[in-house]
């Protein structure tokens, strides 16, 4: 299983890798295609018998809003519109927008009343992913998005390896029962050491107490963002979210925890002028 897992990983950093050198388009192309195959995931953890049938609705849930941030993005930059907000109250009221009219389905389809939890757990994942082509916008914004992926793994990474070998406190065990309260603490502690280290390598352009806040909202929002997922999984009664990426699951299994902090370098960005 570890070898499978490494064998993956070498193939999927280097694509990460290249969409962030590449910037916007490499970007787009990234979000998009993540949109697009966590919206049939999500759809298969509501309804697992009926493949890819009737999934168009929550597909443009998740894939919609990256598009419309693309576009505003865009359009931002070329001083079609202004501001950073602008583009971000767009991307929320389509997705709101998208989100109504899921839900309103259910009344009209055989779809079970619960399955709401699921068109809201698409609009998150389409309006957290949203905020990567908003980032491109950014001066500083590739980046940021470095920052937010190199973090959430090291976060993820010493989080569960400190759970395994010194966790005693359960975080969460009617959710995900391995993870602990020692692993997470320590988690949300290296974020804020790699935060700060990230900042000074890469002259993201924080100071240090902001890149040390920045470091810990982004670890306990990887810990939260996880900790999220692995409820709707428990709601579907399934383990993985998919089997697209062999040893690590779906798309949905390796994005869990990056994409909500996509949302948190976005605004501390925005905030600091980057």
């Amino acid at each position: 299983m570890l070898r499978i897992r490494i064998i993956s990983a070498s193939v999927g950093v280097p694509l990460v890798l290249l969409a962030i050198w590449l910037g916007f388009p490499g970007i787009i192309a990234l979000a998009t295609v993540a949109g697009l195959i966590a919206g049939f995931e999500i759809h298969l953890l509501m309804c697992p018998a009926t493949y890819y049938l009737g999934s168009v609705r929550i597909v443009s849930i998740t894939m919609g809003p990256p598009v419309l941030a693309a576009i505003s993005s865009w359009m931002a930059a070329n001083d079609q519109i202004t501001g950073e907000q602008l583009p971000v109250i767009l991307v929320i009221i389509f997705t709101l927008a998208l989100l109504l009219r899921g839900i309103g389905s259910l009344r009209r389809t055989s779809f079970r009343s619960s399955d709401w939890v699921f068109w809201v757990f698409a609009a998150y994942v389409g309006l957290t992913l949203a905020h990567a082509p908003l980032l491109v916008g950014l001066d500083s914004g590739r980046k940021l998005i470095l920052m937010a992926i190199i973090t959430t793994f090291v976060v993820d990474t010493v989080a569960m390896l400190v759970g395994v070998y010194a966790g005693r406190s359960r975080l969460a065990p009617s959710i995900s029962p391995k993870k602990s309260w020692e692993g997470a603490v320590a988690g949300v502690v290296a974020g804020i050491l790699v935060a700060i280290a990230i900042d000074v390598a890469f002259e993201v352009g924080f100071n240090t107490s902001t890149a040390a806040i920045l470091g810990g909202s982004l670890g306990v929002t990887a810990i939260l963002g996880d900790l999220y997922e692995s409820w709707i999984k428990r709601r579907a009664g399934v383990k993985d979210s998919g089997r697209l990426i062999p040893g690590h699951g779906g798309i949905l299994d390796r994005l869990d925890s990056v994409i909500p902090c996509l949302v948190v370098v976005y605004w501390i960005g925005v905030w600091n002028g980057l």
